[in-house]
């Protein structure tokens, strides 16, 4: 995956798509430092405190004393978030240093445009982790409190299954673009009909033993649980989403950093385009200093 040549990652990287990945990742991409700048102060000032504050500031233990301002969810859902952020916290506050670290990082110039644009990716990545990770305890801990073991185990089991097939999937499809192998007959997984019925199934135990067979109990039967009880499905998703998005243009960013001499000469691209105006500009009167 990591050891394609110029060549063989060239026919896939085109300018175009160069560019629709800077704009993916915003002024994370932007060669000017006033951008990275404020770019870098909204990740740590405002997501970064919140993040602290939505993941590890919550995982203690003094917020089950008193629970008796717990309303619209369950007694139980809530001591589950609170209990799966205190198991988590240690990984919720490595993560958290590693996105402050980069985020704090993308104040800093790169050698060029490819370097900057995989950094800045890297940075974008190390985001979503964190709004991943911070939100395992709430989505987890409202599906065993709303839905109980069995709708928890349901809902895992499935969720695995979709962040394993998606993230086979798009390594497979970029193997196949990389290396022109097909990889239709090692890709092959339940047919959607199959995962229609099979998440149909799931829906209809997790309700008949919600409201008949009660497994699990006590658990929380309002309205709202079949609100919050589909955490775990919907975090699944959400990280399913990531990976289609992502996983493709951060290896495309390692090969473009990888080979950035190379793609600037076969692209075309200009000095402004490859080092910003500002080192553009001194590149040009240096070269009508040597010209005299």
């Amino acid at each position: 995956m990591l050891k394609a040549s110029y060549g063989e990652i060239g026919k896939i990287l085109t300018k175009k798509k160069i560019y629709r990945y800077a704009f993916n990742i915003g002024v994370a991409s932007s060669l000017k430092l006033s951008k990275r700048l404020g770019g870098s102060a909204v990740l740590i000032l405002f997501f970064g405190i919140m993040s602290y504050v939505l993941g590890i500031s919550v995982a203690n233990a003094r917020f089950l004393d008193d629970l008796s301002d717990i309303h619209f969810i369950s007694v139980d859902a809530f001591k589950a978030y609170i209990r799966i952020a205190i198991y988590i916290k240690v990984l919720v506050q490595a993560v958290w240093g590693i996105y402050m670290l980069m985020s704090f990082l993308l104040i800093f110039p790169k050698k060029n445009f490819a370097r900057q644009l995989f950094f800045g990716t890297l940075t974008m990545v190390s985001f979503i982790l964190i709004m991943y990770v911070i939100l395992i305890p709430m989505c987890f801990g409202f599906t065993y409190g709303g839905f109980g073991p069995v709708g928890f185990t349901l809902q895992s089991l499935l969720a695995c299954y979709f962040i394993f097939s998606a993230f086979r999937g798009s390594v497979l499809s970029l193997k196949s673009a990389l290396y022109g192998v097909s990889g239709e007959s090692s890709a092959k997984g339940i047919s959607l009909k199959v995962l229609r019925r099979i998440l149909l199934s799931m829906v209809v135990v997790i309700l008949l033993n919600q409201y008949f067979l009660k497994i699990g109990h006590p658990l929380d039967s309002s309205v709202y649980s079949l609100i919050y009880g589909w955490g775990v499905l919907f975090w699944a998703i959400v990280v399913v989403i990531f990976i289609k998005v992502m996983f493709r243009q951060t290896i495309s960013m390692y090969y473009f950093a990888k080979y950035d001499e190379q793609f600037r000469e076969s692209l075309h691209f200009s000095d402004e385009e490859w080092y910003g105006k500002r080192k553009a500009r001194r590149l040009k009167k240096k070269r009508e200093q040597q010209g005299r």
